[in-house]
């Protein structure tokens, strides 16, 4: 089974694999452009614009689209992020025609009813209100903001309340024909279908379309230094470490995934086992890379209670400390490189993450990575060389912290 590929002549891209033991056909609608593509006034637009696609289009009110799909069994969704937006659905294979033109629909054709804009707004703004009563949620988004100097890569993805409520109609109608129309507009399919059938479908409803140049990210941001601290009234202080990491190209990303899941990316990690396992000091506690066209973050995250934070912090250090010298085991690493090409083996059981691999890698590689070819890349990361990315990566004075919680009753924070 292999990725087929086809440009139709106004630029958009058509990406399928052909499954044949699936009965169903999983369809996403990929754009290439981000919240941070946005200026701070415009923050949340394009988070705002996926929710107002639902809302109803010239052939269809916005209960129609969700008893269509619901009639059939089916199910949609969307998505926005830092680089792209996704609005995606899954039906029974017999059903491909009407999940396409359901997607197609509500981006060709959304209304943005005013009535309708108003109460979304609404609930956006409850959106906004919800990740700010999740102090992990908060975290990131202070991190980022703080990390990033007011970059738009900082920028919150759902915006803030004050942008929100001064969205007009004409204001998100424009920056939607402006930005979102433009190529790299990417169509992912994946499901019992052959390439030819997915794209006739896909060029009878969206081949005529008219797309502008692609739009591209800025200079890459340059992250910022030091301590950011927030007060919260709540039961834990969360904390979030971060420094520069990989993007998504880069030649060094296996090696930076290996190192990630030794570190903290597992059950069996360093920071898990010293911190949760050992110590009891935290409930959770893990590491994660965060990748970007140009750019990318490693971060290390636990909460725990205020009396407790110095003490966390102190073994994290002492856990990077002993990475960065080289006290890498060479059975942690051939641990680490079985989870990694285990996980990739069984998420490829799952016709959503195969859609969503195959636009990912078009998007940011512009070709297909096979499986094959990544548990490849996974089998050259050796021990040498996970040594040698933890001396740089893991370097102390790279770091910067963030904090959400009782500081005021909080051990002393340091890093």
């Amino acid at each position: 089974m292999t990725v087929a590929k086809t440009v139709l002549g106004n630029g958009v891209t058509i990406l399928s694999e052909n499954v044949p033991h699936l009965r169903s056909a999983t369809v996403g609608v990929w754009i290439s452009v981000g919240s941070r593509d946005e200026s701070p006034p415009d923050n949340g637009i394009g988070h705002f614009i996926e929710h107002m696609l639902f809302k109803g289009t010239a052939r269809r009110r916005a209960i129609d689209i969700s008893r269509e799909i619901e009639s059939v069994g089916g199910t949609i969704n969307a998505y926005s992020d830092r680089e792209y937006i996704l609005f995606f659905g899954k039906v029974l294979t017999k059903d491909f025609p009407l999940v396409a033109d359901l997607l197609s629909d509500i981006y060709l054709n959304s209304l943005f009813d005013s009535r309708e804009l108003e109460r979304e707004k609404d609930v956006v703004l409850q959106e906004i209100l919800m990740v700010e009563d999740s102090p992990e949620d908060l975290l990131h988004d202070f991190f980022h903001e703080s990390y990033w100097g007011g970059h738009p890569l900082g920028l919150p993805i759902q915006g803030t309340s004050g942008n929100v409520a001064a969205f007009t109609r004409e204001r998100v109608t424009g920056y939607f024909r402006d930005r979102l129309w433009r190529r790299g507009l990417i169509i992912s399919v994946v499901g019992n279908i052959p390439h030819e059938r997915v794209v006739a479908e896909f060029e009878r409803v969206m081949g005529f379309l008219s797309l502008g140049k692609r739009h591209f990210p800025e200079t890459p941001p340059v992250p910022q230094r030091g301590m950011f601290l927030r007060e919260r009234p709540i039961e834990q202080i969360h904390l979030c470490l971060g420094a520069p990491g990989v993007s998504r190209v880069s030649g060094l990303k296996y090696d930076a995934h290996v190192l990630n899941a030794l570190l903290g990316g597992s059950m069996s990690s360093r920071l898990f086992q010293e911190i949760r396992e050992k110590r009891g000091l935290a409930y959770s506690v893990f590491s994660s890379l965060s990748s970007y066209a140009d750019t990318g973050i490693l971060k290390i995250c636990a909460g725990t209670t205020p009396d407790k934070a110095g003490e966390v912090l102190e073994v994290i250090g002492t856990v990077l400390s002993d990475l960065a010298e080289g006290r890498v085991e060479e059975e942690e690493v051939v641990l680490a490189k079985e989870l990694i090409k285990g996980s990739l083996l069984l998420s490829m059981e799952d016709a959503t993450f195969r859609m969503s691999k195959q636009a990912m890698h078009e998007m940011f590689l512009g070709r297909y990575e096979e499986p094959e070819e990544e548990i490849r890349r996974v089998n050259e990361v050796t021990t040498d060389s996970v040594r040698d990315i933890a001396a740089t990566m893991l370097r102390r004075d790279g770091f910067s912290l963030a904090a959400v919680g009782d500081l005021a009753n909080a051990a002393a924070l340091s890093f």
